[in-house]
């Protein structure tokens, strides 16, 4: 009787027991920057980022990608580190304040005061597949606008846009063309400022 009974409350609780799949958790790499600003008109004043703007997906942690151009799905066994709204702005706050482009460039959390506020509107970051799903590429679009604090007026706007193709039809695939996209955009949001610095 003992035997049954272990045997019965055995089976109830390894037929509760699920096992979830392994997640693996995925991060944006950029490459350092390289180019140090030589405009002058820019080195006394104070930059400050703004926390990008975006659609509420880009807030999450999901990864999505895109079939047939209009369905959208998230990866079952693929997240992000961190969403991408935070590493994108993360990511353009170092760009800058490495190029020594300002004299001095402050997160959207802090207190300071500044003489620019650098606007981040995320438009799109996402993988896309081809309709037999056997290969993808990857579309960053960003909008930035240069804001003058004291009159609260755009010195400059600029719309980015990097298209690559994935080297591979997945998430790895998806997160190495994101990465050289976004590398892209900030090489060419560097190349605008300072022209705009000048």
């Amino acid at each position: 009787m003992k035997i049954i009974f272990i045997s019965i409350i055995l089976f109830i609780f390894v037929g509760c027991t699920t096992i979830k799949p392994h997640v693996t958790e995925f991060r944006v790499i950029t490459k350092d920057a390289q180019t140090k600003s030589s405009a002058n008109s820019c080195r006394e004043k104070s930059l400050k980022i703004s926390q990008a703007f975006s659609s509420a997906s880009l807030l999450s942690l999901n990864m999505d990608y895109t079939e047939s151009d209009n369905k959208i799905f998230s990866y079952s066994q693929s997240h992000w580190q961190e969403s991408p709204s935070s590493f994108i702005t993360l990511e353009l706050f170092k760009s800058i304040r490495d190029s020594a482009m300002f004299k001095s460039v402050h997160s959207f959390k802090s207190r300071v005061k500044s003489d620019y506020l650098l606007e981040v509107d995320i438009e799109e970051f996402m993988q896309f597949y081809t309709k037999d799903m056997s290969g993808s590429y990857v579309n960053v679009v960003l909008n930035i606008s240069l804001i003058d604090t004291k009159t609260n007026s755009v010195v400059s706007t600029s719309k980015f846009t990097s298209k690559i193709d994935t080297k591979t039809a997945d998430a790895n695939g998806g997160v190495e063309a994101l990465s050289k996209a976004l590398d892209e955009i900030i090489s060419k949001n560097i190349e605008w400022l300072d022209g705009v610095c000048k």
